[in-house]
């Protein structure tokens, strides 16, 4: 590593990176409610996404934090947690994908809305499930504050979504409920050892809702189910395996202090 991790240098890219992606959304004129139109599906989500990235890679690259944000080095609870997070997510996924009518959506507004898929997989988890999670872990001794900070703060990147159509009280919502599907993500992370998984799952949670919205068709109804049930899965599996953790810590410290 060209840095050492600090909580601070965590904060400075996540700042950076809201600053470019709300500015762009601000000087192209975005709107919350219409992001994946065939029209407009580019410069709301695809340019900002562009330069967001443009940020976050040669930050990381000069932090030299690739192996520590690409891999998981400490140990990690039961697997079951990670299946059962998969399940759950890919339900949703399946949903929208299935919902979606196709027909309604020509070739080339498919690949831009699965190029912002691509790109909101990689850049929030890269920021939030990578650099923060790195930075915070330079400065806390607690696994369990590095999980809810990161989860938080990965739910405050939605909140400028209440600028843009949504209102506050739809912006504080999402932060919500993005902060819990984050203590998914975060447990993918740490049970399969590579932010990899998160990335992949996160954009095609994404993409399945894009094209979904694209196309005009309505919600599911077994939606809500699997949406709220994959926030309640996130919850409990974070919390096992942060139990886990703490146990495992505990444990090896009375070993050491019996030596």
């Amino acid at each position: 590593m060209r840095k050492k991790p600090f909580w601070m240098i965590g904060v400075a890219v996540y700042v950076t990176y809201l600053i470019v992606f709300v500015g762009t959304w601000a000087v192209v004129g975005a709107d919350y409610t219409n992001l994946v139109g065939h029209e407009v599906v580019f410069r709301s989500l695809d340019l900002p996404l562009i330069l967001g990235a443009i940020v976050l890679v040669p930050a990381i690259s000069w932090l030299g934090w690739w192996k520590a944000i690409l891999f998981e080095q400490r140990g990690a609870g039961p697997a079951w947690t990670m299946w059962a997070v998969l399940a759950v997510m890919a339900c949703m996924i399946a949903i929208g994908l299935v919902a979606t009518d196709w027909s309604a959506l020509t070739a080339d507004h498919i690949a831009l809305i699965a190029l912002a898929g691509i790109l909101v997989g990689f850049n929030e988890e890269a920021l939030t499930r990578g650099i923060l999670v790195v930075s915070l872990r330079g400065s806390l001794r607690s696994e369990a504050w590095v999980c809810v900070l990161s989860s938080f703060l990965f739910g405050l990147l939605h909140l400028p979504n209440a600028l843009f159509g949504i209102g506050l009280a739809g912006g504080v919502v999402q932060v919500a409920f993005a902060t819990l599907a984050g203590l998914g993500f975060y447990a993918l992370r740490r049970v399969s050892g590579t932010i990899l998984v998160p990335m992949v799952m996160h954009g095609a949670w994404d993409f399945a809702a894009f094209t979904r919205q694209a196309s005009g068709t309505d919600v599911p109804i077994v939606a809500p189910i699997f949406q709220f049930g994959s926030y309640v899965v996130a919850l409990v599996a974070a919390i096992i395996l942060l139990r886990a953790g703490r146990i495992r810590q505990v444990r090896g410290d009375q070993l050491l202090s019996e030596e």
